[in-house]
């Protein structure tokens, strides 16, 4: 085996010990393989497992959803992004359609970069449930850093916590104008897929787990 291997053999085994370690929760990504997971509109290379790490290339990109539906859940994850970086969690969605629209999504943006500067409304930052509850900024660290983030959906409650600090706590019932729900039918939803919306640009998961709640 050589030196390479080895190392992405034993990253794997430390981040699915890891998730064994929090009561509960088990490891989405065995750091080797896409097994478990199933893309949908495939871009380039898609997603690729790199030295125990799942990255989406800037060569690539699609949504790589998990092969089951999810209703209530604590997802964890940490992510590495570099300058305009783009990607999403959907959560609760469909296979097919837009998962911002049709489900949900939690934005993962490089939103200081030059490229979004002044164009972004306060929904799309990073961490917003998009285009309708705008998360708290201030809280992501620099670009080339690993963050940690949770997403905990339990019913109609959704909570995003960033690197230790809740950044999201949005409760889908107090949305009530007829247009943002005709908009985002997946704000109705129980549950649904899994998984992360790449948009051609590089970003690097690790640590991926899941903790599945009554």
């Amino acid at each position: 085996m050589s030196m390479k291997k080895a190392a992405a053999f034993f990253l794997a085994g430390a981040l699915a010990l890891a998730a064994e370690s929090e009561p509960g929760f088990r490891s989405l990504f065995d750091g080797k393989s896409l097994k478990g997971w199933q893309i949908s509109g495939k871009k380039g290379e898609g997603y690729v497992p790199e030295n125990g790490i799942l990255v989406c290339p800037k060569t690539g990109g699609g949504n790589l959803f998990t092969d089951r539906e999810y209703a209530n859940f604590v997802f964890r994850f940490e992510f590495r992004l570099e300058e305009g970086s783009n990607n999403g969690v959907g959560i609760r969605s469909p296979l097919e359609g837009d998962a911002a629209y049709q489900g949900m999504e939690i934005q993962i943006l490089d939103d200081g970069a030059p490229v979004y500067r002044g164009r972004l409304k306060p929904s799309q930052f990073h961490g917003s449930i998009y285009d309708v509850f705008p998360a708290k900024q201030g809280f992501k660290k620099p670009t080339g850093e690993w963050n940690y983030e949770e997403i905990k959906a339990d019913g109609r409650r959704i909570t995003v916590t960033l690197n230790g600090t809740v950044i999201v706590d949005a409760d889908l019932g107090t949305v009530k104008d007829p247009e943002i729900l005709k908009k985002h039918p997946g704000l109705a939803k129980a549950s649904g897929y899994l998984g992360f919306l790449g948009h051609g640009t590089r970003v690097e998961l690790r640590n991926i787990r899941i903790k599945e709640l009554p």
